[in-house]
């Protein structure tokens, strides 16, 4: 009886659905949904960068703060009572699986933005254009995040524990030197798009980050020369209360589950003057141990520092005490202390160098690169994880890898 009470129930119900169908499908198409080829087009560039910019802000402070977890800059703690992710935990030790669903986002997301920007590029192509400064937005963009994504790539992951790189487009693995090089021709593509002398210094600072990272000085040297200088305005990610800063969220007034390390309440102690440029807040522990987070970036929204003149000016410094451009190396790093009125050195050494990046560089992602490069020791065993791991989905989805 209850069979035929639910067929008779089913039956007529199919009857609506099939004589629903023509209503169904006479309804106005999508709203939120765009035809891929009809981007491909000089009223659509704008929207397409956009959407760029927007992938790049998603990555660049979640990147940045796991290669800090990774790094001797911060640390994890279950001791802090809002911290619960064992995900970041391993980033931490450097004992990480390879299906880590933290830096398996990381991955696809890195992915995502080299994908967008190589896309950009490539419909820039294909589009005749009446208004050239739209064509240099597309090229200049495309390019330049299209190198920051390789430089990423080459320098937060890797395919074992010490050996760096990353895969495009399920490709084979690429090491991180051809990966550098890859970054560099971009950054040089975004440089010779434009007019616009901001933005072709941004570019060069980005190619001298890239030969730093690849331990190629003459040639990082030469590309600093002509990178950003002082009083240029920082290259930022731009965030939003909606796409919130990763720091914020996880290592900051958001949520406290990652703590920087206590050199830098150190820093403040033996030189209260650093307070202008290591922003920090501290927390009791379960166990009353003081551990300190970052407040360099204290809003939801707060804009993640990419580049900056003061970075290029350490940069350059570096290069002059390895041998190599011209200039003083300490009147470089005096003008970005005076930048926060803190006293002048009166020497400077590679030593005192790496000190002045690891607090002018606090929580942007660089100090691993420094630790990977040589240029300070690394803090964890031999056989640790010294990149984030390319994600068991790539592994298992890509035939070449």
């Amino acid at each position: 009886m209850k069979k035929i009470k639910y067929l008779l129930f089913v039956l007529p119900l199919f009857v609506f659905i099939s004589a629903c169908e023509d209503y169904i499908t006479d309804v106005d198409p999508l709203i939120d949904v765009v035809q891929d080829n009809l981007l491909t087009s000089e009223s659509q560039t704008e929207f397409v960068v956009r959407g760029v910019q927007q992938r790049f802000s998603i990555v660049a402070s979640q990147i940045a703060c796991q290669m800090d977890l990774l790094s001797d800059q911060m640390h994890y703690t279950s001791d802090i009572a809002s911290a619960s992710f064992p995900s970041f935990e391993e980033i931490d030790k450097g004992a990480i699986v390879i299906n880590n669903a933290t830096t398996t986002q990381t991955y696809r997301q890195l992915g995502e933005l080299r994908f967008f920007a190589d896309d950009l590029v490539k419909r820039a192509g294909q589009i005749t254009f009446s208004n050239t400064s739209l064509q240099t937005l597309a090229l200049y963009n495309g390019n330049l995040y299209g190198g920051i994504a390789r430089y990423w790539l080459a320098t937060a992951f890797g395919l074992n524990q010490n050996e760096p790189g990353g895969t495009i487009d399920a490709g084979p693995f690429i090491p991180a030197a051809t990966l550098l090089d890859q970054a560099v021709e971009k950054f040089n593509a975004a440089a010779n798009a434009t007019t616009d002398a901001l933005s072709k210094r941004i570019a060069n600072s980005l190619i001298a980050k890239a030969y730093l990272a690849k331990g190629a000085y003459a040639q990082a040297a030469a590309a600093a020369a002509n990178g950003m200088t002082s009083g240029d305005a920082n290259f930022n990610a731009l965030n939003s209360d909606v796409s919130n800063i990763y720091y914020w969220g996880f290592a900051g007034a958001g949520r406290v589950q990652i703590a920087v390390a206590n050199r830098f309440n150190d820093y403040i102690t033996a030189d209260p003057k650093e307070v202008a440029r290591i922003k920090i807040n501290s927390v009791v522990g379960v166990s009353k141990a003081t551990y300190y987070w970052q407040l360099k970036y204290p809003e939801k929204g707060s804009a993640f520092v990419m580049m900056t003149w003061k970075e290029n000016n350490l940069m350059r410094a570096e290069l002059i005490l390895r041998g190599n451009g011209t200039g003083n190396a300490l009147d470089l790093v005096n003008a970005v202390r005076a930048s926060y009125s803190l006293n002048n050195l009166t020497t400077i050494d590679l030593a005192g160098l790496m000190v002045e990046r690891d607090k002018e560089m606090f929580v942007q992602g660089t100090r691993l690169i420094d630790q990977n490069r040589g240029a300070v020791p690394w803090h964890l065993a031999a056989t640790t994880w010294r990149y984030l791991p390319i994600s068991e989905t790539e592994r298992l989805n890509n035939p070449n890898l």
